[in-house]
């Protein structure tokens, strides 16, 4: 059963990310039952990730509620992030891919399908049972293609690896155009988005336009994800969050010294009477040269 491997499976994940054994590990192995949360309709949200004989870290999703519906931010093997809606069912949920304003009406045209994950709660084994389909347009109407079988899902451990969940919503641009906003507005205007290439170096700059809300009695700062993972200084150490200084969500030294495709992610947080909460995500897939 699923359930009475959880334990086993976070332990295992654990050192797989981090290279040796945790404090937590212990402590998991000997109270599996902690780490069976109470799986039902109405206890979807959080983080959840792929299990397939082994933990799967490529494949996770969250899911949370927002202005009362229910959103699932998912990661499907490699570091797309899809924003997906949900719709209550009487034993399951049905999330569907919310796609941007080009990608509608390319699916609109039958050129490109959505993703659609069928979620059902499974409290007897502590898991979920997630379905994946590709959702295709064509005659006006949609026709649901199924990938595979269904896969289990269990609840992402508490002392995980800080891995990024959310889903992106707005440009993240390199070089230049992070800190000239003509640059990058030109690079809209020819390519419809951030140019996707910059010179390797050890000291890149990325920012992203979107205004800062000065509200009063609150700061801003910039969490920093480097290959879905916490970016970290030359020195191999996680960075601090980043104070936002100006009037944009610029970052002017980031450490990046690997040739490539890499994906760089800005979380932009507002941090009011002790509480922070994720306001954007600014994102850019690049090839570094």
């Amino acid at each position: 059963m699923v359930g009475r491997v959880v334990s086993l499976v976070v332990s295992a994940f654990l050192v797989a990310c981090d290279g040796g054994s945790d404090p937590a590990e212990q402590s998991l192995e000997q109270t599996p039952s902690s780490q069976c949360p109470a799986v039902s309709m109405d206890g979807l949200d959080g983080k959840w990730l792929k299990y397939s004989g082994a933990a799967v870290k490529a494949f996770r999703f969250q899911v949370a509620d927002v202005g009362g519906e229910k959103e699932l931010w998912y990661t499907g093997g490699g570091f797309t992030k899809r924003r997906m809606a949900g719709e209550r069912r009487s034993n399951d949920y049905v999330f569907t891919e919310v796609p941007g304003k080009e990608k509608l009406a390319r699916y609109k045209a039958g050129a490109v399908p959505l993703v659609r994950l069928y979620v059902e709660p499974r409290p007897q084994d502590c898991s979920l049972r997630v379905s994946e389909m590709e959702v295709l347009f064509s005659g006006d109407k949609e026709q649901e293609k199924p990938k595979g079988t269904y896969t289990t899902y269990v609840a992402y451990p508490d002392s995980g690896p800080d891995l990024s969940f959310r889903h992106c919503d707005q440009e993240l641009f390199i070089g230049p155009a992070a800190s000239d906003k003509a640059v990058a507005d030109q690079q809209l205007v020819e390519n419809g988005t951030a140019a996707p290439s910059a010179a390797l170096g050890e000291g890149l700059a990325l920012g992203a336009w979107s205004p800062v809300m000065g509200e009063e009695g609150c700061t801003y700062d910039m969490k920093l994800y480097f290959d879905d993972e916490p970016a970290r200084d030359a020195a191999g150490a996680f960075r601090d969050p980043v104070p936002v200084t100006g009037e944009s969500w610029l970052v002017s030294d980031w450490y990046a010294p690997y040739s490539g495709n890499h994906h760089f992610q800005i979380a932009q947080r507002k941090t009011c009477g002790g509480s922070t909460e994720v306001i954007g995500m600014a994102c850019l897939e690049a090839i570094l040269q």
